[in-house]
């Protein structure tokens, strides 16, 4: 057994001498060069090779770096230790980089109204026009811009506290660039733009992806500086076998790693200390691995510990200065400057940002601002840069727009409402105005029904809409039976101004029209003119499971504006409000108040308030209530209280159980007000896919002997 063990121990100093280069004799002062691989999730392993370098005091020379290795090389460039890039990597997302979501709390009212779709395809010049990859890769500008903005004034990568370069593809040539000189953010972005997965790159009048597509493990350009010992961590894996190339992804990324392994294999006799962390089972997207990926470039960093620790020491603990959270980074922004806008001016993208001149700001506000932008779904990307010049500075956005204006979308939906609904939408923008957006929804199915939304985004000063539906539904009862059967139909025309960017108040005046009958029998036809004034906000995180956010949507209204007799006209005025507050990072609480009133005597009963079933469509005076049938409370005023406590876990999955109370009366007085009349209980479990939400719910009355209720909701609303 004795000997095993021994002859296992020789094995393994073999195995870490043959990563050595033969017969390395390290010089008198050399010069120490690092080179990161590329690799994607893999690079992680970076992470725990510095760190061993870290706790040896190791002075490094130069960084070069591909891809993932461009990422960490900057960081660690930058100066940041180690340690810090590792809480960077552990508190990032990087499914959401990838996926690049634009945020739903600075998107337009609009944009939130008509965000319900499965698939968008732009067209262009009438044809169907594919996007170049899944992401733009604006959430990395973010990103980066917020961790390098301790060297941000420097252009000169030689300059930065360890120099550093990084390499990149040119699309159109093939031939590797390294970037030595720019905008660091920029060159990194250019080396880690994997086609398929980022947008290539657009540096001078060049474009620029992943330089893994040239030379992926950059060992001989730091040679080529007259580094004298190179230290490469190598993330080079065996090809797939037969059996695991199945799919369209496994063999492109194949192929790539056919030109992948050849490069690096050339890499080799450039690369001195070759540390290979074992990898086995990862991929270039294991980001849910990342602790076990930082930690295999830890434990085979440190069995070079021996030949690291014979190389010279920096003579300092830290690269960079810790800087004061308060006043560090913070600028005074005197104009901005654009780059590439051709449609969309200075005054338009000022009032979309919400910047106001001269102003102080910070890179995490700047970017909060741009996202603004970037949610008006009118540029593909924007890059910045904060210029000193003159004594002053000036924002310059290099923005590329986009220039799609006709869209073709798709959404499909399921509930116990409307049922099975497929809905084909065009929208447009940019029609007959600048700042218009136009979206027409056609619902196929068991319901069918149509919206209409124009509108002229004016921002701050009052823009114009219209807006038009059509549907039909059916009301049931106590024991799920169908009463009554309605259409309705709704034209209106309407003002709305932005306040302090989180309201939207307006008014405007709608037409409706009612048909209903039951069995062809008690028919009724009803038209209705109806001035209202509304306040709405949005800062849901999420639409379909919210965990923080607010959501109010209040209006008043009067009813039948033509009445001949003036003292008899009817007000109503009712609200919806919804405070989403996050308890801990699992565990988040809603509280909905809604309530109506009607001021007036013989309120028609298509405008009597009308609660019962779950659904989220915009239908008159219908709210949702779960533990009853839809529509089977009606009322002229009501008070509705629901709570719900929501755990998320798994990413992407939740449960959330809920308490409602209501009370519902014809009159308005406090012996009324106080009462409460209906109750009810559920519990819903939900998970949030590419294709919208999954729900299913159960609830149940309580004051009543009405049995409980099942619910299935498929898609996202409309």
């Amino acid at each position: 057994m004795r000997k095993l063990l021994i002859l296992l121990f020789v094995f393994q100093l073999m195995m870490i001498h043959s990563q050595v280069k033969k017969d390395l004799v390290i010089p008198k002062n050399p010069r120490i060069g690092l080179s990161l691989a590329g690799g994607g999730a893999k690079g992680f392993s970076h992470v725990g090779v510095l760190k061993v370098l870290d706790s040896l005091g190791v002075k490094v020379d130069y960084i070069s770096g591909t891809s993932m290795g461009a990422i960490v090389g900057g960081l660690y460039a930058s100066g940041y230790s180690g340690k810090e890039i590792e809480k960077i990597v552990m508190d990032t997302d990087f499914y959401s980089l990838i996926m690049d979501p634009k945020s739903r709390q600075e998107s337009s009212f609009f944009n939130k109204s008509v965000d319900k779709y499965l698939l968008s395809i732009p067209l262009k010049n009438g044809k169907i026009s594919l996007p170049s990859s899944i992401s733009s890769g604006q959430r990395n500008v973010y990103l980066l811009k917020e961790l390098f903005k301790n060297v941000s004034n420097i252009d000169d990568f030689s300059k930065l506290p360890i120099p550093f370069m990084c390499v990149a593809t040119n699309l159109e040539s093939g031939n590797m660039e390294i970037f030595e000189k720019g905008d660091l953010v920029q060159s990194i972005m250019a080396s880690s733009a994997f086609p398929s997965l980022m947008d290539p790159v657009k540096i001078g009048d060049s474009i620029y992806i992943d330089g893994a597509m040239t030379v992926n493990y950059p060992s001989k350009p730091l040679k080529d500086k007259g580094i004298d010992i190179v230290i490469g961590v190598d993330l080079n894996q065996d090809l797939s076998k037969r059996e695991d190339l199945s799919n369209i992804i496994s063999i492109l990324n194949q192929v790539i790693d056919f030109g992948i392994k050849r490069d690096t294999r050339k890499q080799y006799k450039y690369t001195d200390i070759n540390i290979k962390p074992n990898l086995k089972g990862m991929t270039a997207t294991s980001y849910d691995e990342k602790k076990k990926i930082l930690d295999s470039g830890y434990a085979e960093g440190k069995k070079y510990t021996a030949i690291l620790d014979q190389l010279p020491k920096r003579p300092f603990d830290r690269l960079r200065e810790r800087v004061n959270p308060i006043y560090s980074n913070v600028y005074k922004i005197d104009s901005i400057s654009l780059d590439g806008g051709r449609i969309y001016g200075k005054n338009y993208v000022l009032g979309k940002m919400g910047l106001r001149l001269p102003s102080m700001q910070t890179y995490g506000s700047i970017n909060k601002k741009i996202d603004k932008l970037v949610a008006t779904n009118n540029y593909r990307f924007i890059n910045y840069d904060i210029i000193p010049e003159n004594n002053a500075n000036y924002l310059k956005l290099y923005v590329t727009e986009d220039e799609a204006r006709h869209f073709l979308k798709v959404g499909l939906h399921y509930d116990e409402v409307f049922k099975t609904g497929l809905l084909l939408n065009y929208s447009g923008k940019r029609l007959l105005f600048k700042n218009s957006n136009l979206s027409l929804d056609v619902v196929v199915g068991d319901k069918p029904r149509y919206y209409l939304n124009y509108f002229i985004d004016n921002g701050y000063i009052p823009g114009f809409g219209i807006y038009s539906s059509g549907m039909s539904f059916d009301l049931k009862n106590v024991d799920n039976n169908i009463v009554d059967k309605w259409e309705w139909f709704r034209n209106e025309a309407f003002i709305q101004s932005i306040w302090k960017d989180k309201f939207a108040i307006g008014g405007g005046i709608s037409h409706d029209y009612f048909g209903a009958e039951i069995n062809g029998e008690h028919e009724r036809y009803m038209r209705f003119l109806n001035p209202y004034v509304f306040l709405k906000s949005d800062t849901q995180n999420d639409k379909d499971f919210p965990s923080r956010g607010i959501y109010i949507n209040a209006e008043g209204k009067v009813v039948d504006l033509l009445k001949s007799e003036v003292e008899k006209r009817i007000i109503q005025v009712k609200a919806d409000i919804r405070i989403n507050v996050p308890i801990s990072k699992q565990f988040s609480y809603r509280l909905n108040l809604y309530g109506g009133i009607t001021i007036g005597d013989d309120l028609p009963e298509f405008y009597q308030y009308r609660l019962g079933g779950i659904f989220e469509q915009n239908m008159i005076n219908f709210k949702s209530f779960g533990g009853f049938y839809f529509a089977q409370l009606n009322t002229d005023n009501v008070i509705l209280v629901s709570n719900d406590l929501q755990f998320k876990f798994n990413k992407n999955y939740f449960l959330s159980g809920n308490f409602s109370f209501a009370n519902l009366s014809d009159d308005i007085n406090f012996e009324d007000a106080v009462k409460v009349n209906f109750s009810s209980v559920g519990l819903t479990a939900g998970y949030k896919s590419p294709f919208g939400q999954i729900k299913i719910n159960f609830s149940h009355s309580l004051k009543n002997n009405q049995k409980g209720i099942f619910s299935v909701i498929l898609g996202h609303w409309f």
